[in-house]
């Protein structure tokens, strides 16, 4: 039920801490949300939702709170309950930023309390400078290093002088393109229930080029990317995109936030552009969010790892593989809103 947030899901993300733990983490991630609530924007007040959430879904037991009770609490006394536990304080840290820009606002003040508590657990990670980057109005600077870090995690997509690479390499056409591309579409002749039929069929149902057509991403990108989307049940929706995002970093865990969540919660539901795919807002659903970002911490293996090798697992049945990797299911309430991201005179909405 969503009134009574679900308790189906199997995270970790705070397995450990203790009912004082919880409730000085909830406590920060309170103070530094919206206090005065804008009727006449819809994103207002979500950031209250990702702190009673974070609550009930995050941690074990289950934390009920009532914001408004939670008091204050400033940065050495959360890093006092929080003592010497460097997991617990990394994951207190990020959950307080994204509960900062939980109500779709640029908020400099909050921001620095941000980095505030964080820096008072000993949390100096990538992502707290470019949250002070944004708070001292440098975001375009703060919008381009996460961009390069996103592409950092993907392997063989990062440039070794750190420039970016090119997003669609493929137009040249050479022989070994063509062969790349023959390989993709031959999935379609894989059994319906493999993850390689149902990659095919997600790219064929949505119009997008495979690796090694003309118009197509990098397969660097486009594979693991997209055999996310596959594996995750996330659509390509808006917020779909943001919650296989959160979904990749949690899994990923290196420079989680920096490379994959923050982001996307800057592009698409606070609205600032970062990857020229475009601005929109209020993407951002508190309880959704949150399963997203518990059930990729839950897996078992990173689809970002260098050994990872799609080739070697399109044959298996796709429950099975989800199964395998510890992905929990996806109950329908917590799958993405929105219209799809599709190209509509390339695509096959019977493909399956």
């Amino acid at each position: 039920m969503r009134g009574g947030v679900r308790l189906c899901y199997d995270g970790k993300v705070f397995e450990d801490a203790s009912a004082e733990q919880a409730r000085a983490i909830l406590a920060a991630a309170h103070c530094v949300t919206q206090q005065t609530i804008d009727p006449a924007d819809p994103r207002s007040g979500r950031g209250e939702g990702v702190v009673v959430a974070a609550g009930r879904l995050l941690f074990r037991p289950a934390v009920e709170i009532e914001p408004s009770g939670l008091g204050r609490i400033e940065p050495q006394e959360l890093a006092r309950a929080v003592g010497p536990d460097r997991d617990l304080a990394e994951h207190a840290a990020a959950l307080i930023a994204c509960a900062s820009l939980s109500d779709g606002r640029i908020d400099p003040g909050r921001l620095r309390k941000v980095v505030e508590y964080a820096h008072a657990m000993h949390v100096r990670a990538g992502w707290v400078r470019d949250v002070l980057q944004v708070a001292r109005g440098h975001l375009a600077w703060a919008m381009a290093d996460m961009t390069r870090r996103n592409r950092s995690t993907f392997p063989g997509w990062a440039s070794p002088d750190d420039t970016l690479t090119e997003m669609m390499p493929y137009r040249a056409q050479t022989d070994e393109d063509k062969r790349l591309a023959a390989r993709f579409l031959a999935l379609e002749g894989l059994p319906k229930g493999t993850f390689g039929h149902q990659f095919w069929a997600h790219f064929r149902r949505h119009g997008f080029g495979f690796p090694g057509e003309t118009e197509a991403f990098t397969g660097l990108f486009a594979v693991p990317h997209d055999g996310l989307h596959v594996l995750s049940g996330y659509s390509t929706s808006i917020q779909g995109e943001l919650l296989v995002s959160t979904f990749t970093g949690a899994m990923h865990r290196r420079d989680a936030l920096r490379a994959h969540i923050l982001p996307v919660i800057f592009e698409w539901h606070v609205g600032h552009e970062v990857n020229g795919i475009g601005a929109r807002r209020g993407a951002l659903d508190p309880v959704k969010f949150l399963v997203s970002w518990q059930r990729g911490d839950s897996m078992t293996t990173d689809v970002l790892a260098p050994n990872w090798d799609f080739w070697s697992v399109v044959d298996a049945e796709l429950d099975e593989l989800r199964v395998r990797y510890a992905i929990a299911p996806l109950l329908p309430a917590d799958a993405a809103a929105g219209d799809e991201v599709i190209v509509a005179d390339k695509a096959d909405p019977y493909a399956n």
